[in-house]
C-alpha cells in the first residue's frame, strides 16, 4: 500500500475505495442515544480531559420500551471484531489506510453516520472505563438493553495518553458533526442542496482513522501530523456546512431584521452593525432600534450596478420624504472581497448619492452563498447580475423580491415602490 498524502480536498484514496461501502438501502437510524453514552464513556476515562465538548451528559433509562425503535443497536461480537481490528495489529503508513478501509466496509450497511458512532463505540471498549448504569432487573428485557447501551469493558483499564487528549477530543467534535450533518440533509429539505455535495464520506473515514491511531498510543510522527492536518480540515469544513445550514434556517425563520442582516451579511457573533443615514450633506450612525419595526426594503448590489438604479429610486424617495408612513430603503453593498481602497473610495461616492439608509460593512460577506442560492445573485441563475430589491417586514420576513429591470425602473418613477415590488413579484 502506498504512503498516504494529504491533498486540500481531504481525500486520502482513490474515490473507488468508498463510492460502494454504503448500501444504497441503508437505514436512518436514531445513533444520538449510542453517541451520549459512548462519547461519555470515553469522557470519563480520562482526568485530564476538557471537559467542554457540548456533549450531552445522559443519564440511561434502560426499560426496553423506551428505547427507539429505531436506535443504533450493534452486537456486541460486531464491537468486538472491530476493537480486534484496531488492536491487535500496528497502525503504520504500511497497513493505515487499508485498515480503515477494512472497517468501513464491515459496516456497509449502514449510514456513515452510524459507521462513525460504531467504531467509537468500539473504541470505548478500548479505553473506556466501567460506566455503572441502572439496569431494569427484567431479564426478558435485559440483553436487548445491554446490546444497545452497556459495553463490558476490559478488566484493565486502558486509559489514553495525555498527549492524546486533543485528538480524541477534535475525534468526538468531528463525529458529532457528522451526525448533525446526516440529521440536516434528511430532516431539512431547505438544505438538502446545500448538503449534497458534503463529503460526509471523508469526514467518516477520518473519524475511523483517528480512532486507529487513539487506540494505538505508538503511531509514527508522520502518520499523526497527516492525521491532524486532515482532521482540522475536515472540521474547519463543517464548521462552514452548519454555518451556511445555520444562515439558511434564519432566512427561513429570521426574528427580526437584524437577524436578516446578518444571515446575509456578517458572522453570527457580531451584533452590532454599521449604518449610515444620509441626511442632505451630514451623515449620522443608525441603530438598529431605529428600523426594527419598520417594514424595509433592501436593495441588495455590487458597486459596479447600482448607479442606473439611484436617479429613479430617488424620485420615488423625496417624492414621499414629507410621509411619516414613508418606505424606508437600506442599501446592502455586496462586495465578496474588498480588496483596496478604489473599491472603498467607490462605495463613499454612491453612498453619498443616496438619501436613504446605507450599510457599512468591509469585511467578507458571510452569507454571499445564500445569496447565491436563494435569488442567484450574480450567478446569471435568476438575476443576471443586476441589483436585487427584497421587501422585509418587522419580523425579518422577505416578503416580496424583484429585480431592478429596466421596466422596474420606469415604474418607479410613478408609484410607490411597494406597488411596483408587489406586482413584479405576482
Amino acid at each position: 500500500m502506498s504512503k498516504i498524502s494529504v491533498n486540500s480536498s481531504l481525500n486520502p484514496f482513490n474515490v473507488d475505495d468508498i463510492k460502494n461501502i454504503q448500501d444504497a438501502k441503508a437505514v436512518r437510524q436514531d445513533v444520538d442515544s449510542l453517541f451520549n453514552v459512548v462519547s461519555n464513556i470515553v469522557l470519563s476515562s480520562s482526568t485530564n480531559f476538557p471537559r467542554s465538548l457540548d456533549l450531552k451528559q445522559v443519564r440511561v433509562d434502560l426499560v426496553e420500551e423506551k428505547v427507539p425503535e429505531s436506535a443504533l443497536r450493534p452486537t456486541f461480537s460486531q464491537l468486538l471484531e472491530i476493537v480486534c481490528q484496531m488492536t491487535c495489529h500496528s497502525f503504520n503508513e504500511s497497513n493505515a489506510h487499508e485498515s480503515v478501509v477494512g472497517v468501513l466496509k464491515k459496516l456497509k450497511s449502514y449510514k456513515w453516520d452510524a459507521k462513525a458512532v460504531i467504531a467509537l463505540s468500539a473504541f470505548a471498549l478500548v479505553c473506556g472505563e466501567t460506566w455503572q448504569l441502572p439496569l431494569t432487573q427484567a431479564t426478558n428485557k435485559k440483553a436487548n438493553a445491554v446490546e444497545l447501551h452497556v459495553f463490558k469493558l476490559a478488566e484493565e483499564e486502558k486509559k489514553p495518553a495525555q498527549s492524546d487528549s486533543n485528538l480524541i477530543k477534535n475525534t468526538l467534535k468531528l463525529i458529532k458533526g457528522i451526525i448533525e450533518l446526516e440529521k440536516t440533509f434528511f430532516a431539512d429539505k431547505s438544505c438538502k442542496a446545500l448538503l449534497s455535495n458534503a463529503r460526509v464520506d471523508v469526514y467518516t473515514y477520518w473519524a475511523i482513522f483517528s480512532l486507529f491511531a487513539c487506540a494505538n498510543n505508538q503511531v509514527e510522527p508522520n502518520l499523526k501530523n497527516e492525521l491532524v492536518e486532515n482532521l482540522n480540515l475536515a472540521l474547519n469544513e463543517i464548521e462552514q456546512l452548519q454555518d451556511l445550514i445555520w444562515r439558511f434556517n434564519a432566512l427561513q425563520k429570521p426574528s427580526g431584521i437584524s437577524q436578516l442582516l446578518k444571515a446575509l451579511i456578517y458572522p453570527k457573533d457580531v451584533d452590532q452593525f454599521e449604518i449610515i443615514a444620509n441626511n442632505d450633506t451630514t451623515e449620522r450612525l443608525v441603530t438598529m432600534e431605529e428600523l426594527k419595526t419598520k417594514d424595509l426594503f433592501l436593495l441588495i448590489s455590487g458597486l459596479d450596478n447600482i448607479e442606473p438604479v439611484i436617479e429613479p429610486l430617488k424620485l420615488n424617495y423625496n417624492s414621499n420624504a414629507n410621509d411619516k408612513d414613508k418606505e424606508e430603503i437600506l442599501w446592502v453593498p455586496v462586495v465578496k472581497n474588498w480588496i483596496n481602497d478604489e473599491e472603498k473610495e467607490k462605495f463613499k461616492s454612491l453612498k453619498s448619492k443616496m438619501p436613504w439608509y446605507v450599510l457599512q460593512y468591509f469585511s467578507d460577506i458571510k452569507g454571499y452563498p445564500v445569496l447565491q442560492q436563494e435569488w442567484g445573485y450574480e450567478s446569471g441563475k435568476h438575476y443576471h447580475g443586476k441589483p436585487i430589491m427584497l421587501l422585509a417586514d418587522a419580523s425579518g420576513k422577505v416578503l416580496y423580491n424583484t429585480i431592478m429591470r429596466d421596466i422596474v425602473l420606469r415604474q418607479v418613477k410613478k408609484q410607490p415602490l411597494r406597488n411596483v415590488i408587489t406586482l413584479q413579484f405576482k
